[in-house]
């Protein structure tokens, strides 16, 4: 339907639209922001066909795994924005804060049986996935999802990619005719009928006011029955934040993204992954800003396939082209790997070869082994790591460098690999803003050898890719980070 393509849309159920029903319902899950979306576009176009008003869902849930102060925060920030937008432009939009566990079922379960159909976003992982596999089959309407999680469909790939050399060579494929028909900027400017829909008053009335919770987002957040010791980070988790730091990173980072992003001490990373993790901005309107920094006289015309290599394939600036290749390839590889692969968080999901390494050198003894809160509470024997541990609690990041070396050493100093997976993964989803993402589980998977090959034999690792603390000093520039986060007290 428009410019949208065929590889975005998923029929979820093979059930009919009801066109005497009142408006088309788009629940706003993951792709959380009202320009540059797919599925907030294909909503507009079925509105249109239909001559009905779109009524726009956005809610979360208030208990599920890894719930803190920290992610509800972020995303109840970005939630009031939209409030405030939608009250500026008289959209028919709800905000729906859940209190308790069920009220959120219960509100999008009213509100479909008042829908003609319902569209919903494509995520491959975590609740989302689940709840519209749920739903699909629960509404008498049919239940579409689109995908607007990156430049490269979900639909284009037919397997797991086991690489980023093979899935680069299909992004390298698919790039400029992706590129070219991006989501619109401004999809609901299209929005042909206007009207307030009446008959939503009865629906909302049935639960407390969402505006009072978004009022005083701490207040209301602290009633919750979640983990209260993950604070709020400093960034806002609006699109105007998102937009700003990309301003930042474009401003100050691009240019030396090549040669410092390694350096913790040079910050030259593009810290987006918070917005692009609970879809504030998009991929499209990131590539399309920094395209606007390549040299005079480049254009698309420049691009050329390139079989999967890193460079030659852009031909404008290096510092860009590494930059995409980060943004696109290396993200949305694991999007593609978790949409064929259910078991994308399982261990048993590994490379044939990573798994017959590890079982090889389980019972290899290690010289230190930490528990699961020592971990947590950064007090391990190496400074480095405990310096990357604190900033992932205080700050919801880790320097992309030292986020490898991070889940290196879990490894090495966990009773076995499976161990090492589970306090990562819950490490990670407990404290890292941008945890519980496709991206964040190859970042994780990547350390047990997904989307590597084999290296040297060592012991415990095996063949998996070996990093020391040692090797890491040497390598990058450490002493401001060190002295912010470090611990003098260390052992080492």
């Amino acid at each position: 339907m428009n410019n949208i393509n065929s590889y975005r849309v998923f029929e979820q159920n093979e059930k009919e639209v009801k066109n005497e029903r009142d408006y088309v319902l788009y629940w706003m899950q993951s792709t959380r922001r009202f320009h540059y979306n797919f599925a907030l576009e294909y909503a507009v176009s079925w509105a249109n066909k239909l001559n009905k008003p779109l009524l726009i869902y956005e809610a979360f849930s208030c208990q599920y795994r890894w719930a803190t102060d920290r992610s509800h925060t972020f995303m109840m920030q970005g939630m009031k924005e939209h409030l405030d937008i939608a009250a500026k432009k008289d959209l028919n939009y709800i905000s729906f804060c859940e209190r308790e566990p069920g009220q959120i079922d219960e509100m999008f379960m009213n509100l479909s049986e008042r829908a003609s159909l319902v569209i919903s976003d494509e995520y491959p992982i975590f609740i989302i996935n689940k709840s519209n596999q749920k739903y699909s089959q629960k509404v008498d309407v049919s239940y579409i999802t689109v995908d607007s999680n990156g430049i490269i469909p979900l639909g284009i790939t037919d397997k797991d990619p086991y690489s980023a050399y093979f899935f680069r060579k299909t992004m390298q494929k698919q790039f400029v005719e992706a590129y070219t028909h991006p989501p619109r900027q401004n999809p609901l400017e299209d929005l042909e009928n206007d009207n307030e829909i009446e008959s939503l008053s009865g629906v909302v009335n049935q639960f407390p006011d969402g505006k009072k919770a978004l009022e005083d987002i701490p207040t209301f957040i602290n009633t919750l029955d979640i983990n209260h010791s993950v604070q709020p980070i400093e960034w806002e988790g609006t699109r105007q934040a998102g937009l700003g730091m990309l301003g930042q990173f474009i401003q100050y980072g691009l240019m030396d993204y090549s040669e410092k992003r390694n350096d913790p001490d040079e910050n030259k990373t593009s810290h987006l992954s918070p917005w692009l993790h609970f879809g504030k901005i998009s991929p499209f309107e990131i590539v399309r800003a920094i395209f606007e920094h390549q040299p005079e006289g480049w254009s698309l015309d420049k691009i050329t396939y390139n079989k999967g290599s890193t460079g030659g394939f852009f031909n404008g600036n290096p510092e860009i082209a590494d930059f995409l290749d980060e943004l696109i390839t290396w993200r949305e590889v694991g999007f593609h790997f978790a949409h064929h692969r259910p078991d994308y968080d399982k261990f048993e999901s590994l490379p044939d070869w990573a798994l017959k390494t590890m079982n090889e050198h389980r019972d290899d003894p290690r010289e230190w082994t930490y528990s699961y809160q020592e971990f947590a509470e950064a007090k391990t024997h190496d400074e480095l790591w405990n310096a990357a541990q604190r900033q992932l609690r205080q700050e919801g990041i880790i320097h992309n460098y030292l986020r490898m070396l991070w889940g290196k050493k879990v490894i090495e100093w966990t009773p076995d690999p499976e161990t090492a997976l589970e306090y990562l993964i819950d490490l990670n989803n407990t404290y890292a803003i941008d945890g519980r993402d496709p991206n964040s589980y190859s970042g994780i998977f990547w350390c047990f050898g997904r989307f590597d090959r084999a290296w040297q034999e060592r012991p415990i690792f095996g063949k998996l890719r070996y990093m020391t603390s040692k090797s890491t000093r040497k390598k990058v520039k450490l002493s401001q980070y060190l002295d912010k986060y470090g611990d003098q007290k260390s052992l080492l």
